[in-house]
């Protein structure tokens, strides 16, 4: 049996335009993705399976690639959002309760730190209408250096940009449409245990068997049994005798409505 309910397609739905950007520009995409560190292992002596790591985990393995002798970059870029130890650790800092040294460094927290850095470089204040676009585009090139400045360049030393200008504007378009269409619900099937007897079926099985119960019980046939005859005379005898065959002559009456009732609680739990 299964019902369907509706549930977020994507958490971060609004934000993904920016989120596979980046994802693209600091080449990520084309490596391991959410498990891609700085110059595709190069300097964690191969592939590693990032989010699989705590974030204590991730701590040690970023400190050892710095320390690493042929880290000439001296960073730590771990992710698919390339988030160094410095960023991570602020973060954690910052928000100590949403990202505990016991968290797992998965796709879902690197999404939620990289919407979080999103969000410190101003993109919540451009979607509300209170900060420029190209102050935006300049704040992110800060936090991504494959990002363009409103220049076209990087902003570190003006090194070269995985994009251009008007793409990152292209994909703040499509950023700021989704945000005001508001997150989109999808419909999806679950499924649940059907239980052995309907809540419905059962009421139904004690509405009509409440009659039965009482030919039964305290005010039926129990009331008729062979215990009784004991003691009494005659005339009761006999007056017990009719009140027997009325009884089976209302059972041969109603034996048409029993058997639809039983029919129809088997089609109600079938």
């Amino acid at each position: 049996m299964s019902r369907r309910i509706n549930a977020a397609a994507d958490s971060y739905y609004v934000y993904r335009p920016m989120l596979d950007l980046i994802g693209f520009t600091e080449g990520t995409d084309k490596g391991d993705g959410y498990n891609e560190t700085l110059a595709y292992g190069a300097y964690t002596d191969g592939d590693v399976n990032l989010v699989a790591m705590t974030l204590a985990k991730l701590d040690a393995l970023q400190s050892q690639m710095l320390k690493h002798p042929k880290n000439k970059l001296n960073s730590s870029a771990c992710g698919r959002y390339q988030i160094v130890r410095t960023t991570a650790r602020k973060i954690r800092k910052d928000l100590p309760d949403r990202y505990p040294a016991t968290r797992k460094f998965d796709q879902e927290c690197q999404d939620e730190m990289a919407c979080y850095l999103l969000g410190i470089r101003g993109i919540d204040k451009y979607l509300a209408g209170r900060l420029s676009e190209d102050t935006l585009i300049n704040n992110l090139a800060k936090e991504w250096a494959s990002l363009p400045t409103t220049a076209g360049k990087g902003h570190y030393g003006g090194q070269h940009a995985a994009v251009s200008t008007l793409k990152v504007r292209s994909v703040l378009a499509e950023v700021k449409r989704r945000h005001a269409e508001g997150q989109p619900i999808e419909t999806v099937e679950v499924s649940v245990e059907k239980p052995v007897v309907p809540e419905k079926v059962e009421e139904k099985v004690k509405e009509k068997s409440n009659w039965l119960t009482w030919l039964t019980g305290g005010g039926g046939l129990s009331t008729i049994g062979l215990g009784w005859l004991a003691g009494m005379d005659w005339q009761a005898i006999v007056a017990g005798g009719v009140v027997l065959v009325v009884v089976l002559l209302l059972f041969v009456l109603l034996r048409s409505q029993i058997i639809a009732a039983v029919r129809e609680i088997k089609a109600e739990v079938g």
